[in-house]
């Protein structure tokens, strides 16, 4: 197809600021984008690897530490979106969270694709207290930044590694995060309170100066 080569093209490096899906791509302008994709429009296929590219890049290096495979594989992601972008039927009523939960779980199968090739065992997760877990009613906030998350990633289990980085590197709301990952609010906020506990331990913190609970 002659829109690939045009289309794909060196991931760029991660950004030092970055923007609310929601508010780049509002729901109305994410359905006729998708309807003009579906056709194969070159500028609504290009919108797409503008809008999500960089963030596609960030959440395959975080995983795999590893920037020129981290391009390699968003460029994969890519050529199987447009592969697949004539049957894709956004569910729900949020569109553009719709095509960014199709793009991520693109992302996330050639992670998991990549790890089997190269024969990658993940880390074993850190073990849960069951106590962490006890109010529901509140996040737990780990004061983050970005070296704690590439370095702790890999103690997480693929949910939690995927949870934390749309919820601390892409700025999304466990709602959102719901939507795009097919779980319930709360499934989210559990996988995040656990990822971060875990975090907290590896981090040699205690949960009390380590994390923070706030009300949703």
């Amino acid at each position: 197809m002659s829109n690939k080569s045009s289309m794909i093209s060196q991931a760029p490096a991660p950004s030092a600021v970055s923007n609310s899906l929601h508010q780049l791509l509002p729901p109305t302008e994410a359905s006729e984008l998708i309807r003009r994709a579906r056709q194969y429009d070159e500028k609504a296929l290009t919108r797409i690897y503008t809008l999500f590219s960089d963030r596609v890049f960030r959440f395959i290096y975080y995983r795999i530490q590893d920037r020129s495979r981290a391009q390699d594989l968003t460029n994969e992601v890519f050529v199987r979106l447009l592969e697949g972008i004539e049957r894709f039927q956004p569910s729900g009523d949020d569109p553009s969270l719709a095509l960014a939960g199709w793009i991520l779980t693109i992302a996330r199968n050639i992670i998991i694709d990549d790890y089997r090739r190269n024969k990658v065992r993940s880390a074993v997760p850190l073990p849960e207290d069951i106590d962490e877990l006890a109010d529901s009613r509140n996040d737990l906030e780990l004061h983050l930044t970005r070296a704690d998350l590439q370095a702790a990633l890999g103690q997480l289990t693929e949910e939690q590694q995927t949870v934390l980085l749309l919820r601390f590197e892409e700025g999304f709301t466990s709602g959102q995060i719901a939507k795009m990952m097919g779980k319930t609010d709360m499934a989210i906020k559990a996988l995040q309170r656990r990822g971060l506990a875990s975090m907290a331990r590896l981090m040699g913190h205690g949960q009390d100066d380590a994390v923070r609970g706030r009300q949703i």
